[in-house]
């Protein structure tokens, strides 16, 4: 084990053998805060069959995908389902229903994870994406519990960053099970220390089951919406420019433009750029959602030529409501450091996207609707903003077409995550 490891358990066990006991005692029965720091209080339902963890309401999709996959295959209800964050947690509680034990993930003292692992004894810990805490992984190593990485990606800064912390090596990624995103997610993976047999590219979890019954209306050549999705803090300048471009168009009044952020936190940066160049703002927030259906409120919207206005989203789970209305979508993260938000999602509704210089996270995806022509890489704000004006003045339908084509292949992450599993015999 190296130093830094070995360094990061003696400073989270000491502050856990404090903090665990004294939180158990403290805490409220069934709150959140408590299962911080130990098993949920059903969490005996679920015990025997795998541990499924994801960070929070991205991540919560996917595992809920991977979480239908296992109990088709024969896999006992309800599983045992974790998440760090509430929205991810209410996620889970409302789409898993009677399915999942659904609950608060511990924090990554050795105490109070193993004090999870030995209530809900599993047979296996799933972890989604990239949630690979240090004491999770060693505890689950030193429990005799398969731990694999499902759907797994690993940004090429992290990776760099873990090995020059002396985090990679046999230690925490040896047994490890990996199945990746894309082969170069896989390449990094094997360079953390996982062997070359114990990983295998699946794809994106989260494309599974994403095409559905809305792809075949309203037709793409009647659609007046961009939308800019997930932004991020950083990327405001981005949707600026895009608002700047479609106020300038010729036929400015025919389109409208609506922003979601990624979290509420991101609103106020929202108000001060687009406040510093003169663009009004209409919300659309929880308090006021039921006042209009989301398409209702999306074409109410003032017109970019005509007293231009910007829709801000800043409800939840409204957002895939507006793509299948949207010309284009212009997907979040990629435009400031985040790595990118999902841009098949848009793309299974016959919505093509562009993204930023930073979309390493999505790779897989973005790969299928690069090579179908669906979508495209810009540098900066102003070359979207060039991109979207140029995809305005062409017929939409050949690139719609092409966009839904690349989430239908994409499909099938759950499969082969699947298949990869037997071979490796963890199947129960």
């Amino acid at each position: 084990m190296s130093a830094a490891l070995t360094l990061y358990r003696f400073l989270t066990g000491g502050v856990g053998a404090v903090a665990t006991p004294l939180a158990r005692l403290l805490a409220p029965r069934g709150s959140a805060w408590r299962a911080r720091f130990g098993p949920a209080d059903d969490i005996g339902r679920a015990a025997g069959g795998p541990w499924i963890h994801a960070a929070s309401m991205g991540e919560a999709a996917a595992a809920l995908r991977w979480a239908e996959a296992l109990l088709a295959a024969g896999y006992r209800a309800p599983l045992f389902i974790t998440t760090r964050t509430a929205a991810g947690l209410a996620r889970i509680r409302g789409e898993g229903g009677s399915n999942a034990v659904a609950a608060v993930a511990p924090l990554d003292f050795p105490q109070a994870v193993r004090r999870v692992l030995g209530a809900a004894a599993p047979m296996r810990l799933d972890l989604i994406e990239t949630e690979l805490w240090p004491n999770l992984l060693l505890e689950a190593h030193a429990a005799g519990v398969p731990a694999v990485a499902v759907s797994a990606t690993v940004s090429a800064r992290t990776a760099a960053r873990l090995r020059s912390l002396g985090l990679g090596g046999d230690a925490l990624f040896g047994p490890l099970h990996v199945l990746a995103q894309s082969e170069r997610h896989a390449e990094r993976f094997r360079t953390l220390g996982v062997a070359a047999e114990r990983c295998r590219v699946i794809g994106d979890l989260k494309a599974d089951r994403i095409v559905g019954a809305d792809v075949d209306s309203p037709g793409p050549d009647a659609r007046r919406l961009v939308v800019f999705a997930s932004l991020r803090p950083g990327e405001e300048e981005a949707a600026v420019a895009v608002a700047r471009m479609l106020a300038a168009r010729p036929d400015a009044g025919a389109w409208r433009f609506v922003v979601a952020p990624r979290h509420d936190r991101g609103l106020p940066p929202v108000r001060r750029a687009f406040g510093r160049a003169g663009i009004a703002l209409e919300f659309r927030e929880e308090s006021t959602r039921g006042a209009a259906s989301i398409l209702d409120w999306a074409t109410s919207i003032a017109p970019a030529g005509d007293a231009p206005s910007v829709g801000v989203l800043a409800t939840r789970g409204e957002l895939s409501d507006l793509f299948p209305h949207a010309r284009a979508a212009l997907v979040g993260g990629t435009f400031a450091p985040w790595g990118g938000h999902n841009v098949l999602e848009p793309a299974a509704r016959r919505c093509p996207v562009i993204v930023g210089p930073h979309h390493e996270e999505v790779e897989a995806g973005l790969a299928l609707l690069l090579s179908r022509g669906a979508g495209a890489i810009a540098a900066d704000g102003t070359a979207a903003a060039e991109i979207l004006s140029r995809w305005l003045d062409e017929p939409a339908s050949p690139r719609a077409a092409a966009a839904l084509e690349a989430a239908r292949a994409a499909e099938g992450a759950a499969r082969r995550g699947l298949e990869a599993l037997t071979s490796w015999g963890l199947v129960p």
